[in-house]
């Protein structure tokens, strides 16, 4: 007697379609997410993270993320951030990029996330938060709806 495996086969291809919906939503939501955070230094409420300090401070030459050629600066942050071309009006948490370039997407059985693979990373973004008292790595209003977007829009191609 031959088993029927049509309707289990079924199963696996939709499982399989909506896992390739969830990874392609949740990507396109982190490239949004670095974006708001890293380039343009906005919290998830959409208001500016903050503002770079413009007390002197003196920062060593290997602390820095590209050499300026001194290490005191009497303009404080705001002027180093200047000098190192990563910009200075306003905070995007980017010196070295290592804690942008960490932020990635995470597939645990059906949780689809993003996140730091390095801990060092997901502390520092605790930190800011903390130091600027402002959700920054949480989703948008508007990042969650991207996301629906994204799987409607999926969903309806196929």
């Amino acid at each position: 007697m031959a088993a029927d495996y049509g309707p289990l086969i079924e199963d696996v291809n939709k499982m399989i379609q909506m896992n390739q919906v969830y990874i392609a939503a949740v990507n396109t939501v982190m490239v949004a997410q670095k974006k708001r955070i890293f380039q343009d230094g906005k919290a998830a409420n959409g208001s500016q993270i903050g503002q770079y300090g413009t007390k002197p401070i003196s920062i060593a030459k290997d602390k820095q993320a590209k050499n300026t050629g001194k290490t005191y600066f009497k303009g404080g942050y705001r002027e180093y951030k200047s000098l190192v071309g990563k910009g200075a009006s306003f905070v995007n948490l980017r010196n070295t990029d290592q804690t942008m370039m960490d932020l990635g997407t995470t597939v645990s059985g059906n949780e689809y996330g993003i996140g730091f693979n390095n801990e060092f990373n997901a502390n520092k973004m605790e930190w800011n938060e903390t130091r600027f008292n402002k959700d920054i790595s949480i989703t948008s209003d508007a990042e969650d709806e991207l996301f629906l977007n994204v799987v409607n829009f999926e969903l309806n191609r196929q």
